[in-house]
């Protein structure tokens, strides 16, 4: 696969608006990251057309898509953005047995970045006392944790005021990547690790690209009755900023892009369209090129990332005029 040049393989396309352009002239004067889907010499696009998609980049030029032959469409959908939701991990059913050493483990690997390198293990320790419960044995653990991942860089300098089993509060230090709470009281209390949404403090766009942060929780505790360890496996989300910025880094290929991977001392900060901080919805278009001389056929994509709702689904209706005799229809979004 090349992700080399303007005709590549996978291709991508942020639009910041989609205000319906009906020439390529309209779109020339519109703004900035207004896009358009066109017939190929520039006009509406009308039923069976062939479509190209067009953007007017922020250099003020147009980038254009191929043609797309809507004969040559293998599929089109869409997807409706989903937010980014985190793991968590609740311990319960803690049984307190007096002078014991409580531990709870979390392995985590890939810490923001793909290097096996990343993988290490970050631990909370308690030791119980006469008289102790279920939920001084949390207390304990989460002021641990706290403090053992209130030292991970970069540090946060915010606290949480947490409520201790006597009622009393303590300040616990903030960390980037969990939150340490409890649920319940008493014999009952339950441990509770949230993953925060960590991204705006470790990701850099091209070098630690990963959405996800992987981990596990793991307990040594003391006698026979074993605790309960549920967690759940989170949701990564479809179209969240951190997503689409890897989009444009990588299937982008060499487009407007001079210096993109030079490294030392020419290490330049580029610039991007993408906004980490949003979220887009999608459109996906597969379809096959095919060469003049021999029957060889060669399969594309092109992602497209709109922010407004309604502005993509101004944008598929066009391109199911396009696909109108070919028995694919792109359902409008919600």
């Amino acid at each position: 696969m090349s992700m080399q040049g303007e005709i590549q393989v996978r291709n991508f396309y942020l639009g910041g608006a989609f205000p319906a352009h009906a020439t390529i002239s309209a779109l020339r004067a519109g703004t900035n990251l207004d896009l358009a889907a066109l017939k190929p010499d520039g006009t509406a696009v009308a039923n069976n057309s062939e479509l190209v998609i067009a953007v007017k980049n922020n250099k003020g030029g147009i980038t254009m898509s191929d043609v797309i032959n809507p004969k040559r469409v293998l599929y089109a959908h869409s997807k409706k953005t989903v937010a980014r939701v985190g793991k968590t991990a609740t311990i319960s059913a803690i049984t307190a047995i007096a002078n014991s050493l409580y531990t709870v483990s979390i392995p985590i690997w890939g810490y923001g970045s793909l290097s096996v390198e990343n993988e290490y293990i970050k631990e909370g320790f308690y030791k119980s006392k006469t008289g102790d419960t279920a939920e001084n044995i949390v207390d304990g653990l989460v002021q641990s944790l706290a403090r053992n991942f209130a030292r991970e860089q970069p540090a946060l300098s915010t606290t949480t005021t947490y409520t201790l089993a006597d009622a009393s509060t303590v300040e616990i230090r903030d960390n980037a990547v969990f939150g340490f709470s409890k649920t319940g009281t008493g014999a009952g209390a339950a441990l509770v690790i949230t993953e925060k949404n960590w991204l705006p403090q470790y990701y850099v766009t091209g070098k630690k690209t990963r959405t996800q942060l992987d981990f596990r929780v793991e307990v040594r505790f003391p006698g026979d009755t074993l605790p309960t360890v549920t967690q759940s496996v989170g949701v990564e989300g479809i179209g969240t900023g951190y997503q689409v910025r890897n989009m444009e880094y990588y299937l982008l290929g060499n487009r407007q892009d001079t210096f993109r991977g030079a490294g030392y001392p020419h290490n330049f900060e580029e610039s991007y369209d993408s906004d980490v901080t949003k979220s887009y919805h999608l459109l996906e278009i597969g379809y096959y090129d095919e060469s003049r001389d021999d029957p060889m056929k060669s399969k594309k994509q092109i992602t497209i990332a709109i922010e407004a709702l309604a502005d993509m689904n101004l944008l598929i209706a066009e391109v199911n005029k396009s696909l109108l005799a070919q028995g694919i229809v792109v359902g409008t979004l919600p």
